[in-house]
C-alpha cells in the first residue's frame, strides 16, 4: 500500500538526477547549459513545472527539461503505486546565486561557480515534500567541454 511519505523519496530521485552529470542535452551537461541560459537571460533562478499542462512541442532545453522530468514524475509514481492526485504540484528551482555559507560546503567538488537545485512536491494535503542539493558549475562552453558520446541524451 503506497503512502505519501514515499513523495520524499521521489523528490529525492528526480532532484539527484537532474544534478547528475549524466543530465544531457544534445550531448552537453544540463546544469551548465541553465546556467549559460541565466547568464546571457539576466537570470538568477529558473523553475519548471512538472504538473502544468503539457509542455510546448518546440524541441528546446526548457521544454525538454519539463517533458523528461514530468514523465520521470509519472513513472516513479507508477512505480512506487502513489495515485497521481496525491501529487498537486511538484517543481524542480535551480538558483545561482547560493548563499555563500552553503558555496563554502562545495569548494573542493567541482570548479565553477555554487548553484543550489531544489525538488518540491506538494500532495492533495498541502504538505511539502522537499530534496534540497547544493553543487558548482561553470557556464555551458563546447571549446571546454567533451560532448557526450552515449546514443541517448536528454
Amino acid at each position: 500500500m503506497a503512502r505519501r511519505i514515499e513523495l520524499r523519496g521521489i523528490a529525492n530521485a528526480l532532484n539527484e538526477s537532474f544534478v547528475s552529470r549524466n543530465n544531457d542535452f544534445r550531448g552537453y551537461w544540463t546544469i551548465g547549459q541553465l546556467k549559460s541560459f541565466a547568464i546571457n537571460n539576466s537570470l538568477t533562478s529558473m523553475a519548471f513545472s512538472l504538473t502544468t499542462s503539457k509542455p510546448e512541442t518546440s524541441f528546446n532545453l526548457q521544454n525538454d527539461i519539463v517533458r523528461h522530468y514530468a514523465g520521470r514524475l509519472e513513472h516513479l509514481l507508477r512505480k512506487q503505486q502513489i495515485p497521481d492526485f496525491w501529487v498537486s504540484e511538484a517543481s524542480i528551482t535551480i538558483d545561482f546565486n547560493v548563499n555563500a555559507k552553503h558555496a563554502q560546503s562545495y569548494e573542493c567538488s567541482t570548479s565553477g561557480e555554487p548553484f543550489q537545485c531544489c525538488c518540491q512536491i506538494i500532495d492533495d494535503t498541502d504538505r511539502r515534500y522537499s530534496s534540497i542539493i547544493y553543487g558548482r558549475c561553470q557556464p555551458h562552453s563546447a571549446v571546454k567541454e567533451l560532448k557526450s558520446t552515449r546514443k541517448l541524451t536528454v
